[in-house]
């Protein structure tokens, strides 16, 4: 059995062939930058977490990274009544940006971590996959995906049967079922106990009996990957289905001196077990005297922890008002899982003024961002507001940008909109300028984002405000503006934003005559990007 990437490589085996020439073509025309995306699990249930990491490979010159995004998208094929063709419904189900306004040094490595929610309510019989991609201006974007399989399409009769008696597959029918973890190979192991992990999400599956191995793995196998793999396949093996004497094991593990990696699964995997009798070691390791302990338990009560268990908002509020500011900006991040309990969120409101951590502040401030869907409009709106106009650190007011394009349309959203959009830093203005992508539901913003693309002192803000401009005006006009732009701002921001602005609308006429004009100009890599997309149309 083989291990395979994200990109669907097989270690230690030859690239297909049509990779090698993808790789070439990135080589050739991709400035030397890379992109690559691996999933820590890639069959979840629905509610699930999608972890993975991604990393960015610096090209041949210096560049800077504008966006770093990922996103999960769902295809769903059905028969369509009265026609030959299906109806097929693609839908960008998460958007999220992980991270913005990078420098990328020639040559770097620069990794990034991401988890994200899958909604409860995803369809098991779509197909799913991960999209993430970069915007680095001067150089074709880097992209890469991954499949995400999504469990619980249906269940079979005997796994049924099993599951209602409560019967467990034993030691050596799961081996049998897995045979990789028998493997002396690391990463046919690995593998196997990624693929355990995937098939125990499936409550059907109960692979209980096989908790004394994975433990064994724990306690003597020599590397690392393993050992953790297989530390988090027995969390998950045993989730909702712990017995004391795992309670006591998990104990045993959490008293020793273990390696921070191992340390890290103890606590997600003691938040997992907290309901069936775990909560005194969770309510320990929130005292745990290493501040990477306790960070690490305030963001498994948020993702790995049942949203219902009881203490659970009690604990979060407590590390949220830990000695560490690690400690306390995660858990301020965690309390964005309570966003509808409004008394907690005003509570979190005010630390964003209280607390003297910019980091801590910018948590809160994402914390209480949906809280608008739940009674707490006036207070997400006073906040912002008052961090806008008065919070001296750039970071925090950058924070409230990325936040806003969720907001309802309100006199206030336009307040907040021209304010931050006016900042005295130009990475908040530029922060701002960008997201006039997200917020074409916000027509009545549009003046602001052309005033800005039009009148900003810094060259990359107006050329980040061009990005939207055919978000808020007809594709015409919105060409029309940007041949005017373009006129004046000679400099190579400008043309690759009005290229992003339009090649989402090829083939229209007038998309691909600016895209003609843009082949022509001055800019070589921009250029060469137009010209790619009108070969592609």
């Amino acid at each position: 059995m083989q291990r395979r990437d994200a990109r669907g490589r097989a270690g230690g085996g030859s690239i297909p062939a049509n990779q090698d020439i993808m790789g070439l073509l990135n080589k050739l025309f991709g400035g030397g930058t890379q992109l690559e995306l691996k999933l820590d699990i890639d069959k979840i249930p629905p509610g699930g977490t999608v972890a993975g990491s991604l990393t960015l490979t610096g090209g041949k010159k210096p560049l800077k990274l504008t966006a770093l995004k990922v996103d999960i998208v769902s295809v769903l094929v059905q028969s369509k009544e009265g026609s030959s063709l299906p109806s097929i419904d693609v839908k960008v189900l998460s958007s999220n940006i992980v991270a913005q306004d990078r420098d990328l040094a020639p040559g770097s490595l620069n990794k990034f971590e991401f988890r994200y929610k899958l909604p409860e309510d995803v369809k098991p019989e779509a197909t799913y996959k991960i999209v993430a991609s970069a915007d680095i201006p001067g150089v074709k974007d880097p992209s890469a995906e991954a499949p995400l399989t999504v469990l619980g399409g249906g269940r079979g009769v005997l796994g049924a049967v099993k599951s209602l008696l409560g019967m467990a597959d034993n030691e050596n029918a799961v081996l049998e079922r897995f045979p990789g973890l028998t493997s002396r190979d690391t990463d046919e192991l690995e593998s196997a106990l990624s693929d355990l992990q995937c098939e125990a999400y499936d409550r059907d599956n109960n692979f209980t009996g096989i908790g004394g191995f994975l433990l064994r793995l724990v306690e003597k196998h020599s590397e690392e990957g393993v050992r953790r793999a297989a530390l988090a396949a027995w969390g998950t093996v045993l989730d909702n289905r712990a017995k004391p004497e795992h309670i006591r094991a998990l104990e045993t593990l959490a008293s020793r001196d273990l390696p921070g990696y191992l340390m890290e699964e103890v606590v997600s995997v003691a938040a997992k077990f907290a309901e069936e009798g775990a909560l005194p070691l969770v309510q320990q390791l929130a005292r745990h005297p290493a501040p990477e302990v306790r960070t690490r338990l305030a963001t498994a009560l948020y993702l790995d922890a049942d949203a219902d268990l009881p203490g659970r908002r009690d604990l979060i509020v407590q590390l949220c008002q830990d000695g560490d500011v690690g400690v306390r900006a995660a858990a301020f991040g965690a309390t964005a899982s309570m966003v509808e309990d409004l008394e907690l969120m005003r509570w979190v409101a005010a630390c964003a003024s209280q607390d003297p951590s910019p980091e801590v502040q910018g948590q809160c401030i994402s914390a209480i961002a949906l809280a608008h869907n739940y009674g707490g409009t006036d207070l997400v709106f006073d906040t912002y507001l008052q961090h806008a106009q008065g919070n001296p650190s750039a970071d925090v007011r950058k924070e409230i940008t990325e936040r806003v394009h969720w907001l309802p349309t309100d006199p206030r959203l336009t307040q907040l909109v021209s304010t931050l959009l006016s900042d005295r830093s130009s990475e908040v203005r530029r922060s701002m300028a960008w997201q006039g992508c997200n917020m074409e539901e916000h027509q009545e913003l549009g003046q602001l984002f052309l005033a800005t693309a039009t009148n900003d002192p810094d060259d990359e803000v107006r050329a980040d405000a061009l990005r939207g401009v055919d978000k808020f005006m007809p594709l015409p006009d919105a060409v029309a503006f940007l041949r005017q732009r373009l006129a004046q701002d000679r400099n190579e921001k400008a043309f690759w934003a009005a290229l992003n602005a339009v090649e989402g609308h090829m083939p229209a006429r007038e998309a691909k005559a600016l895209l003609q004009e843009i082949a022509r100009g001055p800019f070589s890599s921009a250029a060469e990007r137009a010209r790619e997309v009108l070969a592609g149309e």
